[in-house]
């Protein structure tokens, strides 16, 4: 509808430009034109335009209501009126498309662009949909074709990496997402994140993936899963201070991220401030008190801060929760060597037996070197 208003308007403001006898002269024009067009069918065809812009304002109109069923009708009534409308074939395509009536949504967007060849946004759409039913290459192709037509088409670059990614083209995915970000400002931080979302998956790329997650961090310093996965870069690197101050920028966002405890204590224990780690393990197990391997952090850590007593209790707790749990009994019994309850380790050395042979055996080299 916009490119048939463009030259109304062109020509209007063109008229106003003219002198007086310049707009006399085109009147004049216009006059004897229509003296070579029968009146019945100028006003007949008049009538029908305007009853087809009508009707597919009609539809458009339903459509933004998200009334589908009488947008959909509207949309096949403007083409009962004319089947080479390609823009009542895309609406209806987008109809189809919110009824999750996938391929009669393709089929739309197909005789759309049969009808016209050079609608970007068609191509869009289109992939948008093979998208959803996991045409992935088929997405793709049209996206692609997309972006040949536009050349800043944010979007279409967007989907293109995301179905990229989906191929596990890896490569292709971080290209295209990040020609997305130059025309998609506002999405940004998320670009940013899935680019190093992707980085994870590629083998010797943790550094690429730290620096697209510290840009989605600046665009965005509210982007939890961000700063987590920052954080979780720099411990699989040896980086425990930067791992630390990652995992408190999330805690900062959100106290009740799942895990973000549990790490971060394991973080401190790294770098040998178990005061810390305690803090951080008593919080998260606060936050779930049946996690297992929380109590075990926080067993772990008492045990480093040689508070035994407390240990050998979170120790306890874990093999209540998860009763098979081989390093809480292994832990159990060298604390009882420690306080030379030998017959206590003994007893933990039998559990292992049944559980776990070469764990138990280095118990029981321990108990009896």
């Amino acid at each position: 509808m916009a490119e048939n208003k463009k030259p109304i308007i062109k020509n209007s403001h063109d008229l106003a430009q003219f002198k007086p006898n310049k707009r006399k002269e085109l009147v004049i024009r216009g006059l004897n034109a229509l003296m070579d067009v029968k009146d019945a069918d100028f006003y007949f065809f008049k009538g029908e335009r305007h009853r087809i812009i009508g009707g597919l304002s009609e539809a458009i109109s339903y459509y933004k209501k998200r009334d589908y069923e009488k947008a959909r009708e509207a949309f096949k009534q403007a083409i009962r009126s004319n089947p080479d409308y390609a823009r009542a074939h895309y609406g209806l395509g987008l109809v189809y498309h919110e009824l999750e009536r996938y391929n009669e949504s393709i089929g739309a967007f197909r005789q759309a662009l049969l009808l016209d060849s050079e609608d970007a946004q068609s191509y869009y759409s289109l992939g948008i949909t093979y998208e959803l039913v996991g045409e992935y290459q088929k997405a793709i192709d049209n996206f692609e074709k997309a972006v040949q037509l536009q050349s800043d088409y944010g979007k279409a670059f967007h989907h293109l990496g995301m179905n990229y990614q989906k191929l596990e083209k890896y490569p292709e995915a971080v290209e295209n997402l990040e020609k997305a970000v130059n025309f998609l400002p506002d999405s940004a931080s998320e670009i940013y994140y899935i680019i190093g979302m992707i980085y994870r998956k590629m083998e010797n790329n943790e550094d690429a993936a730290i620096e697209s997650f510290k840009k989605a961090t600046q665009k965005n310093p509210q982007h939890a899963d961000a700063f987590f996965y920052l954080g979780w870069l720099y411990n699989k690197k040896g980086n425990y201070e930067k791992t630390v101050e990652a995992y408190q920028e999330v805690i900062r966002i959100n106290p009740d991220y799942t895990y973000i405890h549990y790490n971060l204590g394991w973080a401190y224990g790294e770098l040998e401030k178990y005061q810390e780690a305690v803090n951080s393990f008593k919080e998260a197990v606060k936050q779930n008190p049946e996690d297992a391997d929380f109590h075990y952090g926080l067993g772990w850590t008492y045990s480093q801060l040689k508070d035994y007593e407390k240990a050998v209790e979170s120790f306890k707790q874990v093999i209540r929760i998860q009763p098979n749990y081989i390093f809480a009994h292994y832990s159990l019994g060298m604390i009882y060597l420690v306080q030379r309850d030998k017959n206590a380790a003994l007893n933990e050395y039998k559990i292992l037996k049944d559980l776990d042979q070469d764990t138990a055996d280095k118990l029981f080299n321990m108990i009896y070197k």
